[in-house]
């Protein structure tokens, strides 16, 4: 006679049998490593292995535009199918990745929310503050250039080597530094300090880079940010009375918010203010002034410091930069100060150029950014997909694909944005899919016009003050890639010119 412990054993084989048997097939037509067939293992081993830019470039080189790196994840590197799955009339969702960007325990954020209203209708409330209509766009302009100038004293200060006397300069820091200033003296009015304390306050930096690793295995598995959340997983959770790292930041951003809010309170000239005028609540405000920082700020820096590395490394695009900035000085083209102008540095081609080389090269994201296939399902590189299949975003490959970008692809060679320009259909099919590094459509990232303008003014300013050489060709630096970059040690030397 069979016992209960027999049969309940035997049904329960049979159960995850006939499971995994429909998660297998599910898109078996789809290919892709094995592994990833059967569980997330193999995603989890290459979202946490560090390098997963080069990770995806190579899937994509060995599969094809359309890979399964998971039981229910495709990877895409087809920028016309990414492009429509985020186009504002797209019946494509958020995919359960963003998930891990939820701050507050049942609350969601622009990030994290997944319903289609109510995503439109927060971006809506935001949008004022990010196009310049609350608080004009020279707002922003102004607290570059107040931080730039920071950075520039900072320089003059510390790190001007001189012959006989080397003063090493990492790049990375102080960008972070940068970045981290510009987004709160334009979010709250007023700078963290970074640059005028030349160090990393609060240990935000050192923390959030010790917790990418952590984002990096969630996305992987996004089910488990709930786990988190959890008692006992639930103590070890940022919390805004911290004295460092993320709970430090989002004490500040709470005590920001709750003073603004006072009824006694003045009206600011900033976002926050900003998002205030737009109708958005407490919970929104606080949670959207921490993702805002986190996530604006590691993205430019990120964005800032690989093309400075790719600049000091291609000698004949360096000198080309830097000419084109003399010239411009030398016949009155720019003469904004204390720094040059958004309008003036948008007239100078070449840098230009370099900003979308580098962007292209080195995208400032390289998290998935899954969407949710509809109802009925797709087509998608001629493969018939399934609703609720996750399709992530091969942010890297599709930067390097040659049939658009040229058999030099892999090559930071800023001219051939410059070559393009005499070929309408090949600038235009360029543009397009650089423009997905800051996405597209109802998904496209708010502040890419405050990140555009960061790097437009600090190429400017930099060249136009200072000679820089890396240190160590070598070994230029120490870099790792997850949902985001991460980046130390980039040491420059620099002169005065």
């Amino acid at each position: 006679m069979f016992t209960i412990t027999f049969l309940l054993t035997i049904s329960t084989l049979a159960f995850l049998t006939h499971r995994y048997y429909n998660s297998y097939t599910r898109l078996a037509h789809i290919p892709g490593p094995f592994l990833a067939k059967l569980s997330a293992a193999w995603m989890i081993k290459t979202l946490s292995s560090g390098r997963v830019h080069e990770n995806m470039l190579a899937t994509s080189a060995k599969y094809g535009p359309l890979v399964r790196i998971g039981p229910n994840d495709l990877l895409c590197t087809d920028p016309e199918t990414l492009r429509r799955m985020s186009a504002v009339r797209s019946a494509y969702t958020k995919g359960v990745f963003y998930e891990t960007g939820r701050i507050i325990p049942g609350c969601n954020n622009i990030v994290c929310e997944r319903d289609e209203n109510k995503h439109k209708a927060l971006r809506a409330k935001m949008a004022g503050a990010y196009n310049g209509r609350e608080n004009g766009i020279t707002g922003f302009e102004e607290s570059i250039d107040r931080q730039l100038m920071s950075l520039v004293a900072l320089i003059e200060k510390r790190y001007v080597s001189t012959p006989g006397k080397l003063c090493p300069f990492d790049l990375c820091a102080k960008t972070h530094f940068f970045s981290l200033d510009v987004i709160s003296d334009a979010s709250f009015g007023k700078a963290f300090g970074f640059l005028v304390k030349d160090r990393d306050l609060h240990q935000f930096i050192e923390i959030n880079d010790s917790a990418v690793p952590i984002m990096n295995i969630l996305q992987a598995v996004p089910s488990w940010t709930n786990i988190i959340y959890r008692w006992p997983f639930n103590l070890a959770l940022p919390k805004d009375g911290d004295g460092v790292g993320f709970g430090r930041l989002m004490g500040l951003a709470k005590g920001s918010v709750e003073e603004r809010l006072r009824p006694d309170a003045k009206p600011g000239r900033d976002m926050l203010q900003a998002f205030i005028n737009g109708g958005m609540a407490y919970d929104e405000l606080v949670q959207h002034m921490f993702v805002q920082i986190v996530a604006g700020s590691i993205t430019t820096a990120a964005a800032i410091r690989h093309t400075f590395l790719a600049l000091t490394s291609t000698p004949p695009a360096y000198a080309a930069l830097q000419k084109e900035i003399d010239e411009s000085v030398s016949s009155n083209r720019v003469n904004s100060r204390p720094a040059i102008s958004d309008a003036e540095v948008q007239a100078l081609p070449y840098l230009q150029a370099v900003i979308r080389e580098g962007l292209r090269m080195w995208p400032p994201v390289t998290g998935l950014g899954s969407k949710q296939v509809p109802k009925g399902g797709d087509n998608i590189c001629g493969y018939q997909v399934p609703e609720g299949t996750q399709v992530s975003h091969n942010y890297s490959g599709i930067m390097r694909l040659k049939d658009i970008f040229g058999e030099d692809a892999d090559v930071f060679r800023p001219e051939r944005w410059l070559e393009a320009e005499g070929n309408e259909e090949q600038l235009k099919a360029m543009n397009c899919v650089l423009e997905l590094a800051f996405g597209n459509g109802k998904y496209q990232c708010l502040g890419k016009r405050i990140a555009l303008m960061e790097m437009n003014k600090i190429f400017f300013e930099l060249l136009q003050r200072y000679d820089l050489a890396l240190i160590d060709p070598q070994n230029p630096i120490k870099s790792s890639s997850g949902v985001f970059w991460i980046g130390s040690d980039l040491l420059l030397r620099l002169t005065k010119r």
